[in-house]
């Protein structure tokens, strides 16, 4: 028997596979029999489901997927026995495959096997016993005519090997004009391509002249900016209990500040590489295991030595908010040791959850919160450290164990709300929870999720002051 799968939804609708297999996988992982889309569909995980063949038939079970395996709209719990015609779906929002199996029969018998030994026989005598056909004799052909084909057969081999060398000339004479033409052609584009690279050569010369010019102008500007700022400062301590001068002051100073922030960035651009040096240590992902069974990945990071995690609300509780964690555990960045977490809280304004890890020595924290969003603006270039689609990404291991290892990604500020910062970078399942970064190295905002449609190009986050206020709600120690 062979188990036959029709897409009946999804990026794969309309396509039909068939295995004759004991073990079918069903997911978005490369290894899945039945792959789904990686990027699309985004409802089925990574090894989601799998049907083994047993002696009664084909035994659906759901692998611990993140939204659940469906058979005709009723969600599965254990092993199913599926029959043909089932629908299989995954999550209630995902796509759908139609089962079936197809049976594989014998070749039909032979004639003489079908009628039987007794019945062969009868045909046989039938046929020696009846007289035999007369067919009428052709008539004798003249020597010329015979002479005329005796030639032909002689000839053809002829005729033939002559039509192969006609052929092969062709190809030949058609071969050697080609290779002119190509040979032409590539001379002109190699003299067009030097023209380029001549035209390159200057440009970049004439912008090497400007650019030293304009770089020593940032330069001249961004000295000028930490003067002015310097005597700022100097003119904010010796304003006093005058509040009009020194509001005044404070907004110059926030307004000279932003200028030789955004100046340094230009002479200096990021560095991606200190951000998450300095940071990817505090950097964990987080597993966690509901009282129904359902396992649910993400990531969360330290903020402070004592081992306050900062993660989203709905990977704690569910989309819902209803759900109880079992156990929680993090593996923190360069590790393999699995750390218990207790669930602490989660705030009723923003998707921000918070638990803590108990590390005897205490535990690697991130550079910082941004108290507020201020200096946010759209274009700021950020970093994002995490874990999308957990440990199916490539890892190193030691002793049979993934270690951990967070994905760096790069993106800029698309939009910035006063409860909502949009991110133009990637995100994936498994990146809940991330700690988005600015240029200096600070958390800005924690990722929650992101615009379907997007591809996961297009991600939302809770600006990092927000984690800060609930935090202080806690009154946690420090």
């Amino acid at each position: 028997m062979k188990a036959q799968f029709k897409f009946l939804s999804g990026a794969r609708a309309g396509q039909i596979e068939t295995f004759r297999k004991g073990y079918i996988g069903l997911g978005r992982h490369p290894l899945s029999d039945v792959r789904f889309d990686a990027e699309r569909d985004l409802d089925v995980s990574s090894r989601h489901a799998a049907i083994v063949r047993k002696s009664e038939g084909f035994i659906l079970q759901d692998l611990g997927s993140r939204n659940g395996t469906l058979v005709n709209g009723q969600r599965i719990t254990g092993e199913t026995l599926l029959q043909n015609g089932d629908v299989i779906g995954f999550g209630a929002n995902g796509p759908a495959l139609e089962f079936q199996v197809i049976n594989v029969t014998d070749a039909p018998a032979t004639a003489g096997a079908v009628t039987g030994e007794a019945g062969g026989t009868e045909a046989h005598a039938e046929r020696a016993s009846s007289p035999p056909d007369v067919f009428p004799a052709a008539p004798r052909q003249s020597t010329g005519m015979r002479i005329a084909a005796e030639v032909s057969r002689q000839t053809a081999q002829l005729r033939r090997t002559t039509k192969v060398l006609v052929v092969l000339l062709l190809l030949v004479g058609t071969g050697f004009t080609w290779m002119q033409w190509d040979t032409g052609r590539r001379a002109r584009e190699l003299t067009r391509l030097q023209a380029r690279a001549d035209s390159l050569m200057v440009e970049a010369r004439d912008m090497s002249a400007r650019y030293r010019t304009e770089l020593q102008g940032i330069r001249d500007a961004l000295g000028a900016s930490q003067l002015e700022t310097a005597r700022l400062r100097r003119e904010l301590a010796a304003a006093g209990d005058d509040g009009t001068s020194v509001s005044r002051l404070r907004a110059e100073l926030d307004t000279a500040e932003r200028r030789q922030r955004a100046l340094a960035g230009a002479v200096g651009g990021v560095d991606y590489r200190a951000i998450s040096h300095r940071n990817q240590d505090a950097v964990a992902i987080v597993l966690v295991e509901f009282n129904d069974g359902e396992r649910f990945s993400g990531t969360a990071f330290c903020v402070d030595s004592m081992g306050t995690m900062v993660t989203n609300k709905h990977i704690l509780v569910g989309d819902d908010g209803t759900r109880t964690p079992k156990r929680i555990g993090v593996i923190f960045s360069g590790s393999t040791q699995f750390w218990r977490g207790e669930m602490i809280g989660v705030s009723s304004d923003a998707d921000i959850g918070v638990f803590r890890v108990l590390i005897k020595g205490g535990t690697p924290r991130v550079a910082g919160l941004a108290p507020s969003r201020e200096g946010l603006e759209r274009g700021d270039p950020v970093a994002i450290l995490g874990y999308p689609l957990g440990f199916d990404l490539p890892m190193e291991a030691q002793g049979g164990q993934p270690i951990a290892e967070p994905t760096l990604t790069v993106g800029t500020v698309s939009k910035a709300l006063t409860s909502i910062v949009q991110v133009d970078a990637y995100g994936a399942p498994g990146s809940s929870g991330s700690p988005i970064f600015d240029h200096d190295g600070k958390v800005i905002a924690v990722l929650y999720g992101g615009e379907r449609e997007s591809n996961g190009k297009i991600i939302f986050a809770v600006p990092a002051y927000l984690a800060s206020d609930y935090l202080k709600t806690l009154n946690l120690p420090r």
